[in-house]
């Protein structure tokens, strides 16, 4: 079994085209490649209730995999799905979306890019507090960018906007947490 942090692209391909044909084992895979991912994201948008969430999720991944088009996208497919359920169970709730969740300083600085560049805080705490008070929409991006790794293309899909509004919202939040990081809030 491959203990990687990141799936090769032609095995999860490949397991989805497994899984489309009825293999049970193929899903259960997986779910051990993505399972925690999606409910790392699940809790960040929903706290205490992401496990419930997140069964509710793959239940349905289980009975709708078979509908996907293209294995090769099967991440952002994945992850626009678990967006939609938390959003759908926020609106159910009538609560107000807020994520709660933290990427790590070693996240932030190894998929550094030309552009801003927040400076180093003083700890993965001080981090979590800047990204706490960012607005949601650019907390997102920050999120899904440095700790899910995923590239514009893919965060596009699953916030469903285009690029060019990815970059905004990533310039705009590194500025943001740049400033909150400094103090300047």
């Amino acid at each position: 079994m491959i203990e990687s942090k990141s799936e090769d692209p032609l095995s999860i391909h490949l397991l989805v085209i497994r899984c489309q044909a009825g293999d049970e084992a193929a899903f259960a895979r997986l779910y051990q490649i993505f399972g925690e991912k999606t409910l790392r994201y699940l809790t960040g948008m929903l706290g205490d209730d992401a496990p419930d969430v997140q069964q509710e999720l793959w239940l349905s991944v289980y009975r709708s995999i078979r509908h996907v088009a293209n294995p090769n996208a099967f991440r952002t497919w994945l992850f626009r799905s678990t967006r939609h359920r938390a959003i759908d169970f926020l609106r159910r709730a009538n609560r107000d979306i807020e994520l709660v969740d933290y990427i790590t300083i070693e996240q932030l600085e190894a998929n550094e890019e030309v552009g801003i560049h927040p400076p180093n805080p003083e700890s993965n705490a001080d981090l979590s507090h800047a990204l706490s008070k960012m607005p949601i929409r650019q907390r997102e991006v920050i999120l899904l960018r440095y700790r899910d790794e995923m590239t514009y293309s893919e965060i596009a899909i699953v916030i469903g906007c285009p690029i060019g509004t990815v970059k905004t919202r990533l310039y705009h939040a590194k500025r943001r947490l740049q400033d909150l990081i400094k103090g300047d809030q």
